[in-house]
């Protein structure tokens, strides 16, 4: 009856011994885990604070492209406005009666023609 109870309390001691190693190795996995998370939510949060850092400058980097393309577009106009100005002057000079032509300053002349 002896070595039955001595062969049963050194199973239970064996049981409770590995139960007792295994509670720590599960703690310390369970620690590590909890780290690694840890590390990787603040990974997460700053790659997300970047994401969005980055998406604000591309939206003001697209306010800036529409108001330049806006302000080519109005300078564009006026570009126009003032090459039709240019047209009817020329239009004007060419068509002009020969009589009308006289003495001109060689500089003016050059300025004149220069104009586009």
């Amino acid at each position: 009856m002896q070595r039955i109870t001595t062969i049963l309390l050194i199973l239970v001691s064996s049981a409770l011994g590995w139960n007792v190693w295994q509670n720590h190795t599960l703690k310390t996995d369970l620690a590590l885990e909890r780290s690694a998370l840890s590390q990787m939510v603040d990974k997460r949060d700053a790659w997300k604070q970047k994401a969005n850092e980055v998406a604000d400058e591309l939206g003001y980097a697209e306010r800036s492209r529409r108001l330049a393309e806006a302000d080519l577009k109005a300078l564009q106009e006026e570009l126009a406005e003032q090459a039709e100005d240019y047209d009817v002057l020329r239009r004007r000079i060419q068509e002009s009666p020969a009589s009308d032509d006289g003495e001109v300053a060689p500089v003016l002349r050059s300025t004149l023609e220069a104009l586009p």
